[in-house]
């Protein structure tokens, strides 16, 4: 799951420095965060399910 999230991140920023946004230098320097980071944060480990969206076997909000 952790290599999904970095191609993810990894597509994102690519996106936003194609778009002009930042520049090589800034999605470099972001790229090299991204593969040298231990692990991603909590936030980006488990899907947000609004409380009335989420059913018995699915999120809820606050658990993973």
């Amino acid at each position: 799951m952790e290599h999904a999230q970095r191609e993810l991140a990894g597509v994102l920023l690519d996106h936003i420095r194609s778009l002009g946004l930042i520049s090589n230098a800034v999605y470099l320097g972001a790229m090299d965060r991204v593969y040298s980071a231990a692990d991603f944060p909590e936030f980006f480990r488990y899907p947000v399910c609004p409380a009335k969206e989420a059913g018995v076997h699915e999120c809820t909000s606050g658990a993973p």
